[in-house]
């Protein structure tokens, strides 16, 4: 890994960045009572039922408000404070001590301004069929405000490069509400491509696009086999489904939901949402230790999981952060 902190450098690091951009149509939007400027909780705990991701056994995750003003996430008696020390390069998520496959919850947190605490019945989230539906319709109507959030970001910019990928961080614009996010991905084939996009973070469309599904993309000859076994009920070692996987190959999408169908150019934003959710987990890390809303820019390119652990660890740590002459703060 390495950190880049000259404007020369990470100018040079997305020259080249894809021309054509894509936008979250204006239709991917839904009205929430929620204000980007306060911090919530739950006021009432709930549950949310599925099967557990790596055990593939029935599990039970409940919400519940938070404690001590830091969320957890608890499993077989162990509570983890949502601190970036404690997370594990586990397999393909973001694994905070023995709890795997935080990173879709940390999204709707992240989204909603939501401290919360979790306890799971297994030590994985499930893969739901709607991914973070299941939180923000339990959560409708269950929210208690905190406190005024203050508003936190970078004092410069500075990009993390790995020998594939990276991410830049930049302070916000003028007059930016929250965080920008510029997001690319390279897949062969014409599904996705070399596709990029630049959206807002709001409790808005995050709204609409936080039930986009988590998804495997195939060759052609393994993409078939999939849809045969998503035909015939799923693997029996793995909850995979044609209901909580979005399943494509270079060419085809298997399992459209015409939701995330761009209603002018027929593009399925269904596969470019989920990466949104994925890439902006980490941040929440920051925004617990630094206490306030993060501001900002964010740009990336093949940003996976195990990166996101390395730039939430680096970004937490206000020693590391000095030595290259950035401050995250208010």
């Amino acid at each position: 890994m390495k950190v880049l902190t000259q404007i020369s450098e990470i100018k040079d690091l997305l020259s080249d960045r894809n021309p054509e951009i894509l936008n979250l149509p204006p239709e991917f939007s839904q009205n929430v009572d929620i204000d980007p400027s306060d911090s919530y909780t739950i006021q009432n705990e709930f549950s949310v039922e599925g099967k557990a991701t790596f055990e593939n056994k029935e599990s039970v995750i409940k919400v519940g408000p938070v404690q001590n003003g830091r969320s957890g996430f608890s499993w077989n008696g162990v509570r983890y404070e949502l601190d970036s020390l404690k997370c594990i390069k586990g397999n393909h998520n973001i694994q905070l001590g023995e709890v795997k496959v935080i990173e879709h919850p940390l999204a709707w947190m992240l989204a909603f301004g939501v401290y919360a605490d979790f306890t799971l019945a297994e030590s994985s989230f499930p893969t739901f069929d709607y991914c973070d539906r299941v939180y923000m319709d339990h959560a409708k109507g269950n929210l208690k405000r905190l406190d005024k959030r203050k508003m936190i970001s970078v004092s410069s910019p500075f990009a993390l490069v790995w020998e594939k990928g990276y991410c830049v961080i930049e302070p916000p614009a003028k007059d930016s509400k929250g965080l920008l996010i510029d997001h690319q991905v390279e897949y062969p084939g014409t599904t996705v491509g070399k596709s990029r996009i630049v959206a807002e973070l709001t409790p808005e469309n995050f709204s609409y696009f936080g039930d986009a599904r988590t998804t495997a993309f195939r060759n052609k000859k393994d993409a078939e086999s999939f849809y045969q076994i998503g035909l015939a009920g799923g693997l029996k070692d793995y909850p995979f489904t044609l209901e909580n996987v979005l399943l494509l190959d270079e060419d085809k999408i298997y399992n459209v939901r015409d939701k995330f169908k761009d209603p002018r150019s027929d593009y399925n934003y269904e596969f470019i949402c989920h990466e949104l959710i994925d890439i902006i987990s980490w941040l929440r890390f920051v925004e617990e230790k630094y206490e306030g809303k993060f501001f900002g820019k964010m740009t990336t390119f093949l940003f996976d999981h195990h990166k996101q652990i390395d730039i939430a660890q680096f970004s937490c740590d206000p020693e590391q952060l000095e030595k290259y002459g950035i401050r995250i703060g208010n």
